[in-house]
């Protein structure tokens, strides 16, 4: 009997344990931030969406206040236990600073909280911050060989630094508030450094600044040179203030303005001669009531891509064929007419006037120079194209013609934007088999900027492709094509086709 009754209570014991256990269970959320704090933009101090871990051993279901679901998004709004990534989307805010509470409930209601703080359309966004680390350095280092950058800012993810500076800890800044530390030293002559890309989200107006100093005397404006530019490859001047002239340590700040929605992502270029040090390195958003003069960087606002100029040449046809150059001989085709007589030829008016309205031209004859040896020609399929043509040169590298593509193709470039663009055309060999040059010309303010181009085709009557880049084009920039002979006493065939100037 008595070992039955100590049965059942071992029973009862184990029952009463299990129920305890049971009853113990205890629902946790967690998550890895319990604040945040956004900027006006909607992100955080990094740059990034605002994503929050959150670990549970339960099911939880996440909500906000009705006040807040208007500015605030998430997903997942739900998840089983384990570790769950939150995307949360907030909202720009053009008003005050506001908050809200994130609440993960579960089945024992809510569980955790996090606090989303949003600062208010009066904040002044800081894109880019860099102080070079405060740990200083044994000794001058490569920046493409250091790895302790103190990069912050909502816009400074993706920032690299390129160039030949080194990081010194010498001489370090003596600015009121500056890092000390470390800085950027320009320890040979005329280095450049680039920094970006540091996303500016199309924003317009900004205030850039960093200390600086020359160990060989005075700041020099005419030395120190700043630019900023939107994709890595075209730079654009713009001025900067230095609050107080003279010898050692100081402050450099320049305003400067785009134009609204230009850019995501600005691009900033630092040169300066031997003995220069950049320190404390920043990159906020200005205001346009600021009483500071203000830079205008005249970056172009039209799109990596853009075609500013295309012609496939197929208005040129058969009824410009009326006169035959006997000193042109062809393997078909009907005739030719001279580029420059062609406006005083015997060619039918509506030949004549479109060809006026396309605005290509070639200069006069300049002596040796024979610029108008470059004709217009229709083959026996009817499509057009320009060529350039004549026989045997006695002087090698004779120019043996040249025309110019019309005036103002580029027009769309902004004012004062210099750009890179791809001009890219067709080209091929006539009846010959001779080594031929052509050199296409960028002409800007006077100033030729000549690229040669080598023809090494075989096959006769055969087009490529061919592309060339110019940088620093302009909207005035005209455009000229000219072949030469590269060898004494050779002739020279070549045709051109299917124009195009692209942005890159």
């Amino acid at each position: 009997m008595k070992k039955i009754f100590n049965i059942i209570i071992a029973t009862l014991a184990l029952t009463v344990v299990g129920c305890q256990t049971e009853e113990e269970f205890v629902r946790e959320v967690s998550s890895d931030r319990i604040v945040v704090d956004a900027n006006r933009r909607g992100i955080d101090s990094n740059g990034g969406q605002v994503i929050l871990n959150i670990t549970a051993n339960t099911y939880w279901m996440l909500n906000v206040d009705d006040a807040a679901a208007s500015w605030i998004e998430f997903t997942p709004k739900a998840a089983p236990a384990g570790t769950t990534e939150v995307f949360v989307t907030i909202a720009e805010n053009n008003d005050a600073a506001r908050t809200a509470t994130l609440n993960f409930d579960t089945l024992d209601g809510v569980i955790h909280t996090v606090t989303i703080n949003q600062k208010g359309a009066d904040e002044q966004l800081s894109y880019y911050c860099e102080s070079f680390g405060d740990s200083a350095v044994a000794e001058n280092i490569n920046i493409n060989r250091f790895d302790n950058w103190a990069t912050t800012g909502f816009g400074s993810n993706l920032v690299i630094y390129d160039g030949d500076a080194s990081i010194s800890a010498e001489n370090p800044s003596t600015v009121d508030g500056s890092s000390a530390g470390n800085s950027l030293y320009f320890g040979e002559e005329n280095l450049e450094v680039v920094i970006g890309p540091i996303c500016i989200y199309g924003d317009e107006f900004f205030r850039f600044s960093f200390n600086a100093c020359n160990r060989n005397g005075a700041l020099s404006t005419e030395q120190l040179k700043i630019w900023a530019g939107d994709n890595g490859k075209d730079y654009f001047p713009f001025s900067y203030r230095v609050e107080n002239p003279s010898e050692g340590w100081q402050k450099v700040v320049a305003d400067f303005s785009l134009k609204k929605n230009i850019a995501n992502n600005i691009y900033l270029k630092i040169a300066a001669p031997a003995g220069y040090q950049i320190d404390d390195i920043v990159l906020v958003q200005g205001f346009a009531e600021d009483n500071a003069p203000m830079a205008r960087v005249s970056m172009d606002s039209n799109p990596i891509g853009t075609v500013f100029f295309e012609d496939d040449l197929n208005w040129i046809t058969r009824d410009f064929a009326n006169t035959i150059d006997a000193n042109i001989p062809f393997a078909d085709g009907f005739s030719v007419c001279n580029m420059y007589l062609h406006s005083n030829a015997n060619v039918p008016a509506e030949s004549k006037a479109l060809w006026l309205e396309k605005g290509y031209t070639t200069p006069p004859d300049r002596g040796e120079r024979t610029w108008n040896y470059a004709y217009v020609e229709v083959d026996t399929n009817g499509d057009g194209h320009f060529k350039i043509g004549r026989a045997s040169q006695s002087n090698a590298r004779n120019h043996t013609g040249r025309f110019y593509l019309p005036k103002g193709i580029l027009s769309k470039i902004d004012q004062d934007a210099s750009i890179s663009v791809m001009f890219s055309l067709d080209m091929g060999r006539f009846n010959t088999s001779d080594c031929n040059l052509v050199y296409i010309t960028a002409i800007t303010n006077g100033v030729e900027n000549e690229q040669e181009v080598a023809v090494a085709m075989d096959v006769i009557k055969t087009l490529g492709s061919f592309e060339v880049r110019f940088d620093n084009v302009t909207r005035d920039t005209e455009f000229a094509i000219e072949t030469k002979v590269q060898t004494d006493a050779r002739s020279i065939r070549l045709f051109f086709d299917n124009f195009k100037i692209t942005k890159l």
